[in-house]
């Protein structure tokens, strides 16, 4: 019987599956890849292969050289756009033998660190939103562009095999690069930069969608390997802010977003949840607001939807209240910033034709 449990050190991640595709790029342009690697630092000497490795910066620096040397000011997404995703090997398999959407996302999230040692992930719902938020779990550390837009982009495609869906939107740490419109087309969404984390969301009731492949025998053994290696991965910190903020995303509707509240389901006291939060450079109100800006950028998009019940959606007792906070997040009244979205749709809608030709496969 084959040792799962042993197989998943080697198993590839999903930075180390984007170095590997950065490689087949370069060497298909006719490039030597091992000089950029050791420049990265992610191969010795006398290596003739990238190691698995969980230096996301040195991923990050190899990849941003390797879109450089090809003149690819996309490479990360170019990379994701038509991989086959069983290259991501147990990992796709774990997710892929799962019962529904959300149970796969939340393999995602408890499991991606046994793969990446440098990522930590985010799975949360509110009532009209699923959001799942990938960030480096060095805090200090500036996520390389190109790495992020593959990760988001495969964590896209990876849903998208699953079942049909459209995101709400999409955000990236990043600023508005120049290939902004190129990731638009990606994604086929809205796009947002300068976020907080990287993050796509999807209309909620995907959630419950049953996968085609799920398979409890296969789904089950996986489960058990993966959780072995996630007891020692937990040893390393994890944000508590993303903790809180998936915490509050399904109280919002009801005002029970408080710090009481949210201090009991996180198992601290208020004065521990502060402090702990202060020392991540957070405070509640401000992780809460931050929510409220996200899931409001999603919201307006909802045809239909009314300024009331986002308000209501948001935790918020008046309308006036959200439409002052429209105003702070974004410098537009709710009104004006649907209009713009809705201008923004029939642009891309009236390119759609020509760009989905080589938009990504699954």
């Amino acid at each position: 019987m084959t040792d799962l449990g042993a197989a998943l050190p080697q198993d590839p991640s999903l930075s180390s599956t984007a170095v590997a595709l950065a490689v087949e790029r370069l060497v298909l342009a006719g490039l030597e890849p091992d000089p950029l690697l050791r420049q990265a630092g992610l191969v010795g000497a006398d290596a003739d292969m990238p190691v698995r490795g969980d230096a996301a910066e040195k991923q990050g620096i190899f990849l941003d050289t390797a879109a450089d040397v090809l003149q690819d000011r996309s490479l990360g997404l170019h990379i994701a756009q038509d991989y086959e995703l069983r290259r991501l090997g147990l990992f796709f398999y774990l997710m892929a033998s799962s019962e529904t959407v959300g149970e796969a996302l939340s393999c995602f999230e408890r499991y991606v660190r046994t793969q990446d040692a440098g990522l930590d992930a985010s799975y949360r719902q509110s009532d009209v939103a699923l959001t799942v938020a990938v960030r480096p779990l060095d805090v200090g550390l500036a996520p390389s562009r190109h790495l992020s837009e593959f990760l988001m982009l495969s964590l896209y495609r990876l849903v998208t095999s699953f079942t049909p869906a459209t995101p709400l939107g999409v955000s990236f740490v990043h600023v508005h690069p120049e290939t902004a419109e190129d990731t638009e087309t990606s994604f086929a969404a809205p796009v947002d930069f300068g976020a907080s984390e990287n993050r796509i969301a999807f209309a909620v009731d995907i959630a419950n969608a049953r996968l085609p492949s799920f398979d409890p025998y296969l789904h089950g053994s996986l489960v058990r390997q993966f959780e072995h290696a996630a007891e020692a991965a937990q040893a390393e910190p994890k944000f508590l802010w993303s903790d809180v903020k998936k915490a509050m995303a399904p109280r919002l509707s009801n005002r029970t977003a408080t710090m009481a509240d949210i201090g009991r389901d996180l198992g601290m006291s208020t004065r521990t949840l502060s402090r702990r939060l202060r020392e991540e450079g957070k405070t509640f109100s401000g992780v809460l607001d931050e929510l409220r800006a996200e899931l409001a950028n999603y919201y307006i998009r909802i045809k239909g939807l009314p300024i009331t019940e986002i308000a209501w959606l948001l935790g918020y007792r008046e309308a006036s209240a959200v439409v002052v906070a429209f105003r702070r997040w974004t410098g537009l009244s709710p009104t004006e910033l649907r209009r713009r979205n809705e201008a923004m749709t029939m642009v891309r809608s009236a390119a759609a034709p020509d760009e989905n030709a080589s938009g990504p496969s699954h």
